[in-house]
């Protein structure tokens, strides 16, 4: 089957309302996991459309232990905005969780601190603070923040073959990844797959910057 873009209503709909009690249960569980239910309900489409879609490999997703289907938000955003479909507020109204490995020397001669820029990034999402890049790094699994801050100054690993190999790693693709660097260095980053980049100097715009990639308001 197809994938296309819901038709336009007029008014409520069993469609619609299936696609606000999708949106109530995935807002009260305030996860970045969701069920194929709740990815048929953010669609308006039937529940073997899912499986399908699952079946065939149009949307990336995983399996419990009991075999139940599983998407993890960044995979939904993509898959909605890349086939046209609207974020609903489930999503945008996250609260998405962020491993920050960022020390103090990205923010020198900024106009903010490092703690400074963890509490406004605290602002828009659940952060958990890492030492090194390193350390975040080997927490990912565990973890499985839905975005890791890393910077090109953090010593402890090399920043694009890393980037590159979490993107390689199916288990660890979702996870968008954001890095601070020199200037002379943002698009090798963004080369390496990392999918927000921005300048050293313009540290300030970072939380803006993840909340488009992560669709969040």
């Amino acid at each position: 089957m197809a994938l296309r873009r819901p038709p336009a209503l007029s008014g409520p709909s069993p469609a619609a309302a299936r696609r606000a009690r999708g949106t109530a249960r995935a807002s009260a569980r305030a996860t970045s996991v969701y069920t194929a239910q709740d990815l048929a309900d953010f669609c308006e489409v039937d529940l073997k459309t899912v499986h399908h879609w699952a079946d065939r490999g149009k949307v990336p997703h995983f399996r419990t232990d009991g075999r139940h289907l599983r998407f993890r938000r960044n995979d939904v955003v993509r898959f909605l905005r890349a086939h046209g479909y609207p974020l609903p507020d489930a999503l945008v109204r996250a609260r998405p969780s962020v491993a920050l490995a960022l020390g103090p020397r990205p923010f020198d001669g900024a106009p903010l601190s490092l703690d400074d820029f963890a509490k406004r990034l605290g602002s828009r999402f659940t952060v958990r603070r890492h030492p090194s890049a390193a350390i975040a790094l080997a927490h990912l699994l565990a973890d499985a923040p839905d975005a890791l801050i890393v910077a090109h100054e953090d010593a402890t690993l090399g920043l694009a073959a890393a980037i590159a190999a979490l993107k390689a790693d199916p288990e660890l693709a979702w996870i968008v990844i954001a890095a601070v660097a020199h200037e002379d260095l943002v698009e090798s980053l963004r080369a390496a797959g990392a999918d927000v980049v921005v300048a050293t100097r313009d540290v300030a715009k970072l939380t803006g910057e993840l909340a488009r990639a992560l669709a969040v308001t």
